[in-house]
């Protein structure tokens, strides 16, 4: 009787404790999975749920066309390319600035891991935001580039004027000038030698310098960040935001766990004769064999849920070339005419490829990790 009693105080103390855990799971993470899964087959359109416009089972069209939209298959390699950087970019490279302050291979450790985390505790809108306008075409970097054409340019104009003997306004100098600045002079002008000679005599008795801007100002290239817009360099922007932005987490996570390592065990391998490298290799990197697949699962999940931060920088992507899952799945269930059933399949798609890339790691780490103590 009192094992009975015992087993039953051991059950109910079971089940209070996991039971309220139990509830939350079913009601924030299983119940909207199976959910979504039924309105990926119905014919659903909107409007009230329960109570409201009958809707029914039509099929797996929303998968057809899912498919065989080709914006999915750029949106998934889109999401593949912020999966690769975070697990091959931000891990090993938070790893490795974490054994960098762990072993003290760098001066004021303190100040590094507080300025590399210190991106994590900004708005990730902020940030998106702050590197939307930094990429812009006015923004500091395409300054920065004109500013250099700018000066270039004026530097070509002050040879060309000193071999010429001086400034003055001639068809000499005018030609010469149209044959530097190529096609783009020919565009603004009718009869270009005239022309410009008339201009350039127009400067007459101003100083040289304002000679220079004007004619810098008409003819200088100038530089604007067109290329991010190619499909095969949009993302590059992005992922370089993604990893400047996570890999703090990491590095804390890394170095918090490298803190807990017995200092005695790592001291008696270096009097041993041990090196850094061998160091990392058979005690660091076997001791943080958990933590590296927590966090990659981490990564994983983080990437195929980035919405935050891609809407921010790119708008929504209007050109649709940096468009990932999250915001194709947006695009349909909010955007124009909904397509609830399409949209639904979307978030199922991107739970699947959680699921199996999380099963891969683990795959991985029974294959090939060690066991951390």
């Amino acid at each position: 009787m009192k094992k009975a009693s015992h087993y039953r105080e051991e059950t109910r103390a079971f089940w209070t404790m996991v039971l309220p855990g139990f509830i939350v799971y079913i009601v924030v993470m299983a119940f909207p999975i199976i959910l979504s899964g039924v309105l990926s087959v119905s014919n659903y359109s909107g409007g009230k749920m329960f109570g409201g416009e009958s809707w029914g089972f039509q099929g797996f069209q929303a998968y057809t066309s899912l498919f065989t939209d080709p914006w999915f298959w750029n949106a998934l390699k889109n999401n593949m390319y912020i999966v690769l950087i975070s697990v091959f970019g931000q891990l090993p490279l938070g790893f490795i600035l974490a054994y960098f302050i762990y072993a003290k291979l760098v001066k004021a450790p303190d100040f590094w891991q507080g300025i590399l985390y210190l991106p994590n505790i900004i708005s990730v809108i902020v940030v998106g935001l702050l590197w939307q306008t930094i990429f812009s075409p006015h923004g500091p970097i395409a300054e920065v580039m004109n500013t250099m054409t700018r000066t270039r340019f004026q530097s070509q104009l002050r040879e060309l004027f000193a071999s010429s003997g001086g400034y003055a306004p001639t068809k000499e100098i005018a030609t010469k000038i149209l044959q530097m600045v190529g096609a783009q002079g020919q565009a603004f002008f009718s009869n270009p030698v005239e022309e410009l000679t008339e201009l350039l005599a127009s400067y007459n008795g101003q100083p040289l310098q304002e000679v220079l801007d004007g004619l810098t100002n008409l003819f200088a290239p100038r530089w604007t960040p067109t290329f991010l817009s190619q499909n095969n360099v949009a993302m590059l922007p992005v992922l370089f935001v993604i990893l400047w932005m996570y890999t703090g987490m990491y590095l804390v996570l890394f170095l918090a766990n490298m803190q807990k390592i017995d200092s005695q065990i790592i001291e008696a391998a270096r009097i041993d004769g041990a090196t850094e490298g061998q160091v990392m290799r058979h005690i660091i990197l076997p001791s943080l064999s958990g933590t590296m697949v927590n966090s990659a699962i981490l990564a994983i999940s983080g990437s195929l849920s980035s919405f935050s931060l891609v809407f921010s920088m790119t708008g929504g992507g209007p050109s649709r070339v940096t468009e990932i899952l999250a915001i194709y799945m947006y695009n349909k269930a909010f955007l124009g005419r909904p397509n609830f059933p399409l949209a639904n399949a979307i978030s199922l798609v991107m739970v699947l490829i959680s699921f199996v890339l999380i099963l891969l790691t683990k795959m991985a780490e029974r294959r090939f990790g060690g066991t951390e103590e």
